[in-house]
C-alpha cells in the first residue's frame, strides 16, 4: 500500500484510539463536530479517505 496512505490509516486509528468516550448523538454531532469532519477538511482528504475506505473493505472479502 502506498506510504501516504498506510501513514494517514495510522493517524485515523491514532486518533479513534484517543476516544475515551462512546460514540452517542450529542448537540455537538448535531452541529457537524465529529472526528471524521475533523480529518477530512477538503476533496482531496475525502477522497483519500474513500480510497482507504474502499481498499479496507477489499482486504475483508
Amino acid at each position: 500500500m502506498n506510504q501516504r496512505v498506510q501513514q494517514k490509516m495510522a493517524e485515523l486509528k491514532k486518533m479513534a484510539s484517543k476516544s475515551a468516550k462512546p460514540a452517542s448523538a450529542t448537540s455537538e454531532m448535531a452541529f457537524g463536530s465529529d472526528s471524521l469532519s475533523k480529518v477530512i477538511r477538503n476533496s482531496k482528504d475525502a477522497e483519500v479517505f474513500m480510497a482507504e475506505l474502499d481498499s479496507i473493505a477489499r482486504r475483508a472479502k
